[in-house]
Formats: C-alpha cells, sequence, structure tokens
C-alpha cells in the first residue's frame, strides 16, 4: 500500500496538481501490486471527475468499495464532524436535508456511477465494514483473490480497528482541528497526508486513541430514522442486486 495509505489524488482541488510523478513516489516500485485507499474518491458532489482521472492513468485498476449500513455510517459522519467542531447546526434539521453530504456520502450506489460509466464491473468489488468485523479472515482472503495476490497470507494487524468515531470526538481532537484551521496553519491541515509517514504516524497517535472507549451515537427521532431510511431503500436494493447478497446486518432497508 502507499505511504501515506490515502493520497487523495484523483481529486483536483487536493493532490491533482502534485503530477503523476508524485503519486507513483508513494509506491515500493519493486512490488508488481500497489494500492492505495482514499475516502474522498466516492464524495459527490463535493469531489466531481474522480473515476474519469482514475481511468486515463489506471484503465486496468481493480476498485475495492468498503461500505456500512449508511444510516450507521451517517451517525459516524455526524459524530465526526460535530466532535472536530465542523458541524455547529442542529442535527435533526440538518440529517433531514436529503442534498446534505450526510445523506450523500451513504448513497453508495449513486456514488458508484462514474465508477461504472468506465471500469467494467469485473474491476469492482464491494465489501462491508460488518463482513470485516464479523468475517474478518473470509473477507480479507476474498479481498486479497480479487486483486491478485496470496490469499493465504495473514497479520496480527487484521485485528486492529483504527479511525473510529471515538477517536475523533476528543477534545485532543477538537483542539487540534481547530489549531490548523488557524490562519497559517491551513497549509498543514492541507499538506498532512503528504508529511512522512513517521511524522504522521506520531501526530495520529496523540490525537486517536485506539484503546477508548466508542462515543455513544447519537438517537434519530423515529419520524427522522423513517424519513433518512426512505432515503436509502433504492439505493441499497440496487446496491446489493449489484453485489449479488444481501449485506448482514442492513436489516431495515
Amino acid at each position: 500500500m502507499s505511504k501515506p495509505k490515502e493520497l487523495s489524488f484523483f481529486i483536483s482541488e487536493l493532490n491533482w496538481g502534485l503530477g503523476l510523478d508524485w503519486y507513483a513516489s508513494r509506491f515500493d516500485r519493486r512490488i508488481a501490486v500497489r494500492g492505495e485507499s482514499s475516502p474522498h474518491y466516492t464524495n459527490l458532489p463535493r469531489f466531481t471527475g474522480v473515476a474519469s482521472r482514475l481511468h486515463e492513468c489506471c484503465p486496468d485498476a481493480r476498485l475495492i468499495y468498503l461500505v456500512r449500513d449508511p444510516i450507521e455510517r451517517l451517525l459516524s459522519h455526524w459524530v465526526h464532524a460535530c466532535g472536530s467542531g465542523y458541524e455547529t447546526r442542529e442535527m435533526v434539521p440538518t440529517l433531514a436535508n436529503p442534498e446534505s453530504p450526510y445523506i450523500c456520502r451513504s448513497k453508495y450506489w449513486m456514488q458508484l456511477q462514474p465508477f461504472l460509466e468506465l471500469f467494467d464491473r469485473s474491476q469492482i468489488e464491494i465489501l462491508t465494514q460488518e463482513e470485516m468485523r464479523s468475517e474478518r479472515e473470509e473477507t480479507m482472503r476474498k479481498a486479497f483473490r480479487f486483486v491478485g495476490v496470496d490469499e493465504r497470507f495473514s497479520s496480527d494487524e487484521f485485528g486492529r480497528e483504527w479511525e473510529r468515531s471515538n477517536a475523533k470526538s476528543g477534545g485532543k481532537y477538537r483542539f487540534l482541528n481547530s489549531t490548523v484551521r488557524l490562519p497559517g496553519l491551513r497549509a498543514f491541515d492541507e499538506r498532512f497526508d503528504r508529511l512522512p509517514e513517521s511524522l504522521r504516524w506520531m501526530v495520529e497517535r496523540i490525537v486517536h486513541d485506539p484503546g477508548k472507549p466508542l462515543r455513544p451515537k447519537p438517537e434519530l427521532p423515529p419520524s427522522l430514522l423513517e424519513r433518512i431510511r426512505d432515503c436509502f431503500v433504492e439505493d441499497v436494493t440496487a446496491l446489493q442486486e449489484f453485489a449479488g447478497r444481501e449485506f448482514s446486518g442492513w436489516k431495515r432497508y
């Protein structure tokens, strides 16, 4: 995998301007199969054109889309945004807006459309976070088979969970996010993923505490929960048909 893990290269507003040489330099060229993981590649309508740039540079790429229950993802997104100080609006009217980023990011079938227009369906695999938790070894082997590496590979790291909502809701995280948005430090925030891996890891360990208990997600009023659920029914149905299975734990759609 690349160093850092999330390159966000194919996003014009972020690292696209650094050029292909910069992108290539993030990988060990001695390795035949290389990959990266950038959640913002499926962040419509905020970032557009990702699929076309990716296809232009890597037409034979294999794409793994890791998803989770849409409402659970939405709630984690909300906790993260509030915990970091980015979100200060009232929850109910904000989440009730079907055009909000909280809703859009969870419409996985919609987010997948630009990639389906350019890549063959055999180049796209859907995995779920729920499968990663309940069937970790089997799901990892499925991913390895899909990308064409040794599916027998195993690691103690498979058992670690990182970047959880609890880690992004504490005082240290809020303080860091507030600090880097101050004049003169915005460039550090925008270029954090370009720092050396050792420095990024040091900052991550200071801010994120993987042993900290999960922060409870907010309770949605029944009327709002039903309204949000209705936003996802068709999207979830289409995604499950594409994947050829119903996703375990996604019971409310």
